[in-house]
């Protein structure tokens, strides 16, 4: 039963937790008492809860559904996407001077999400089983509550979303993150382990740190449904920011600047030049940087740290950059043609611990003055960590820790 269908009841019961009392909630909304006492009767017949403690003081959200409430009311503050016209409200009530916040429903959200995908009335309406005329409708309520227009129409590319209407949209993607996370807290009211989490890996970052720290996440919390999806960094910065996934694990950026997110270091990653075994340059007694300059390279992606520390490496070594740039994005493929040419990589031993072990890739003898990138997480910031969330942050600085005393390059094997 997922909160998203009831978002009359949660809104009625948000501004009651905010103002203490059916009379306050009203008046903040704009509707009768009765609705809004109906509304909350209905929520604790929907959630088999009982809500509010009532009083002659008033109501108070009662313990068990404390975080609950918080949570619902966060959601609704990501739609409020004006500034409140009234003054003196306290944090988290400015959602109720909102008219889109206090005003969109489910299907509004459903055909927004549908029009900014798809920029096109006529197909929104087919994926979602109702008349074009519906769609439209509910657009022009969309608009009527954000007070703006959202989206351009052309004859030529449809709908285009605006700059308001791209703010509202993220909005609606943390409002639903945020009520996705309720209802987690719900299902652990009725003694249920319940949840998702996605996660975001940047290309040669992860090595054994997440595969590790999510197997024991996943001992701990067997309910937790986890999803590990990899991109590029940009790319996976927009899916954070709209909370279409909740973490990202990889390489940080030494200038990391961006609002709604916060990074946190684990720990400081040795990158080396790595070769297939047997290669002529592994069989060098005394091997120099030198004997590299006609060496053909799988070179870094752009924009990346071990891009910087790769043409700052060459650099200070006197060598030319390659003429022929290869750049490989898949860690597979660049293992694949590692093992099956002679050319050379930048690259972290950890990502390649196995290979190493199993004498298909070595690291070459060479000094790489400050060769490190730093690996980390990035997330959003001022959220309220979900369990699942708390034990894969716990997990990664746990292995974390214990890899800070490994190094790859001297192990046995390696």
């Amino acid at each position: 039963m997922p909160l998203v269908d009831h978002l009359k009841y949660l809104r009625a019961a948000c501004a009651v937790s905010l103002t203490g009392s059916s009379i306050g909630a009203a008046q903040a909304l704009h509707v009768s008492q009765s609705s809004v006492t109906r509304a909350v009767q209905s929520l604790e017949d929907v959630l088999q809860q009982v809500v509010f403690d009532r009083s002659a003081q008033g109501m108070r959200v009662t313990p068990s559904c404390a975080e609950l409430l918080q949570r619902c009311v966060r959601a609704f503050q990501c739609l409020a996407i004006a500034p409140s016209s009234k003054v003196g409200l306290a944090e988290g009530e400015g959602w109720m001077a909102c008219r889109f916040a206090s005003g969109v429903g489910l299907r509004h959200l459903r055909v927004l999400m549908s029009l900014a995908a798809t920029g096109s009335e006529t197909v929104t309406a087919r994926q979602l089983g109702v008349s074009q005329s519906a769609v439209h409708q509910s657009l022009v309520q969309l608009e009527h509550f954000s007070g703006k227009k959202l989206f351009t129409r052309s004859r030529q590319h449809g709908l285009r979303v605006t700059e308001l209407g791209t703010q509202v949209i993220h909005g609606c993607k943390l409002f639903a993150s945020e009520l996705a996370q309720a209802d987690e807290v719900l299902a652990a009211l009725f003694g249920r382990v319940a949840g998702r989490l996605a996660i975001g890996t940047l290309p040669f970052s992860v090595g054994p740190l997440l595969p590790v720290a999510v197997n024991r996440v996943m001992q701990a919390l067997p309910g937790l449904q986890v999803t590990v999806v990899d991109g590029t960094y940009d790319a996976l910065i927009a899916k954070l920011r709209d909370a279409e996934i909740d973490l990202i694990v990889g390489a940080l950026r030494p200038d990391f600047a961006i609002q709604g997110l916060m990074q946190e270091t684990l720990f400081v990653d040795d990158l080396a030049v790595v070769v297939r075994a047997g290669h002529p340059l592994a069989l060098h007694k005394k091997l120099a940087w030198h004997h590299l300059a006609d060496a053909q390279w799988i070179m870094p992606m752009p924009n990346t740290p071990a891009q910087t520390v790769f043409e700052r490496t060459l650099a200070r070594a006197g060598l030319p950059l390659p003429i022929a740039q290869l750049r490989v994005n898949s860690a597979l493929m660049m293992q694949s043609m590692l093992m099956q040419s002679d050319r050379l990589a930048m690259m972290s031993p950890r990502q390649i611990e196995s290979e190493i072990r199993a004498d298909l890739l070595v690291v070459l003898p060479l000094a790489v003055p400050e060769a490190v990138r730093t690996i980390g997480l990035i997330r959003r910031s001022g959220i309220l960590l979900t369990p699942g969330m708390q034990a894969v942050l716990a997990a990664s600085r746990q292995v974390a820790s214990e890899m800070a005393g490994e190094n790859p390059l001297n192990k046995p094997n390696a």
